[in-house]
């Protein structure tokens, strides 16, 4: 069989100070905390139908553990093993729940130094009687949650030194489609915006041009429903005093974006509103240059290149 992945499930980062990032997770930015298990918390975005999207373990300093992907069916799981290690990559199976709410999985290092994590099973959500919604295809009533608080997990950011072997990599060996590229002006690639499931971008993929650094998570994006959306999380962290990394609109995907970090951890969630899907299985991928446009931003700018290794 083909093995085949669904979708971006969930990452599992590391932080300093578990109750002071939970202040900022939880509290500023409104993720629902599901359960805790010692020095884990669990916690999903309000609309997601499972157990959890961040899993944040308190650690020695900040890290990003794993990045976790849902296959297709479960017999892909033993076939994404056989084939990596056919290539030479060391698989680690996990036991069903030792990550609370999850089934079987393996986890691995990509070839260029990614902590990666596939699953096909995970619990559905189980809010408390006073939190759940009415509605049986929504998970939490609005009116128990925080207002701001995002909707569900949409695409991750990885810097990599060797970017192009990597995207290469996930196209060939894991079937990820590419939705969009950047090339610099001298023709080499910036970066390559990938997908597994038909979102405009699950796993945007970074040249990291910056010399004697590791593979690394710039940012875990989660959808709002609308621009106001942005806006009204951006006066929320300035209450908060929480920093914002830059609001406004990407040329590449469209997507609207408002980044906002940890002051504990220094790990960055994006806030992010529009852009589109493809379901075209003859879709072109979007070609960008340089010269196209005098910035990668349409709109706004990011003000931080902060980002957090394995």
């Amino acid at each position: 069989m083909t093995p085949e992945l669904a979708r971006l499930g969930h990452v599992a980062l590391e932080t300093p100070d578990l109750a002071g990032s939970l202040s900022f997770f939880a509290d500023a930015v409104g993720f629902e905390e599901v359960e805790r298990d010692g020095d884990t918390s669990y916690l999903r975005a309000v609309d997601e139908f499972q157990h959890h999207s961040i899993a944040l373990t308190e650690a020695a300093e900040s890290g990003v553990d794993h990045i976790g992907w849902q296959t297709a069916d479960p017999e892909s799981i033993p076939a994404f093993a056989e084939r990596l290690e056919s290539e030479g990559i060391e698989v680690t199976w996990v036991d069903a729940g030792e990550e609370r709410g999850q089934g079987e999985a393996i986890r691995f290092s990509t070839p260029t130094g990614h902590e990666f994590e596939f699953y096909h099973e995970m619990e559905k959500p189980d809010p408390p009687e006073e939190r759940r919604s009415k509605l049986r295809n929504k998970t939490y009533a609005r009116t128990t949650t925080n207002p701001i608080a995002p909707r569900r997990i949409d695409h991750t950011q990885l810097w990599d030194p060797d970017a192009v072997e990597f995207a290469e990599w996930l196209q060939e060996d894991l079937g990820f489609g590419v939705q969009e590229y950047y090339d610099r002006e001298d023709g080499s690639r910036w970066g390559t915006f990938l997908s597994a499931c038909g979102n405009k971008i699950e796993a945007a993929v970074i040249d990291d041009e910056a010399e004697d650094t590791s593979p690394a998570l710039h940012h875990t994006a989660y959808k709002v429903d609308t621009v106001d959306d942005l806006f009204e999380a951006h006066d929320a962290m300035n209450e908060r005093g929480i920093p914002v990394d830059g609001i406004g609109q990407h040329s590449i995907s469209r997507g609207k974006f408002l980044y906002v970090r940890d002051p504990v951890s220094g790990h960055r969630i994006e806030f992010n509103a529009g852009g589109y899907l493809v379901f075209d299985p003859t879709w072109e991928p979007v070609a960008w240059t340089e010269t196209d446009l005098e910035d990668r931003q349409w709109i706004g700018q990011i003000e931080s290149k902060a980002r957090v290794e394995y």
